[in-house]
């Protein structure tokens, strides 16, 4: 901005930038929105879900709550395994999916180490 001190500048910047991140975040709540929550996980994804929640606590990455996981946990993470977006999202909805649910006590990594394992799964 012509005559514009520099810190002014920066401030109008900064709320710039603060309007893009609310804009973002707009786009994130209408993806989420719009994910087919409704639809159901498969019966592969649920078995694929089991598979992993059973990796988890045995590699002591999760900690449960009592000793089998339930059928809402599996469900939600088996969502998370088969939505189709890119796998650092998937990685973000599977860690909610884990921390949201009442059956889990404490989850021991990170969304990169999720991505990680995502990727070989």
């Amino acid at each position: 901005m012509p005559g514009a001190s520099k810190s002014e500048e920066e401030d109008d910047l900064e709320v710039k930038d603060a309007d893009a991140l609310d804009d973002e975040d707009d786009l994130d709540d209408e993806d989420e929105e719009g994910e087919g929550e409704d639809v159901p996980a498969t019966a592969a994804g649920k078995a694929s879900a089991q598979r992993l929640i059973d990796l988890m606590v045995e590699k002591k990455a999760l900690a449960l709550h009592a000793a089998k996981p339930g059928k809402d946990l599996i469900e939600a993470v088996a969502r998370a395994i088969e939505w189709p977006g890119p796998i650092a999202q998937r990685a973000n909805k599977l860690s909610n999916a884990i921390v949201d649910s009442e059956d889990v006590d404490e989850l021991f990594c990170d969304d990169d180490t999720l991505v990680e394992l995502l990727k070989r799964w």
